[in-house]
């Protein structure tokens, strides 16, 4: 089970962390980012920007408001069908 799921913060894509400690390096499977874990934030290793770990977090909330936009364009689209 994750400890978190954090998104990438160049492709996007989603990395699941099974730990977080002092020194830990993340590396995205997608893009190749290596983000390196120290003081409470994300290195980026080629570029020394610093990301919070709060930023990278998977927001359940915006995911699910996305979700529910893409069910409300679904519903725009429905038609009954004539039955004969």
């Amino acid at each position: 089970m994750a400890v978190k799921i954090i998104r990438c913060p160049y492709c996007g894509e989603e990395i699941e962390l099974k730990d977080i400690y002092e020194g830990m390096e993340v590396k995205c499977n997608l893009c190749g980012t290596v983000l390196l874990y120290r003081d409470g934030k994300f290195l980026n290793l080629d570029t020394n920007e610093e990301y919070d770990l709060e930023d990278l977090e998977r927001e359940e909330e915006e995911e699910l408001e996305e979700l529910e936009e893409e069910f409300e364009e679904e519903e725009e689209y429905y038609y009954e069908e004539e039955e004969f």
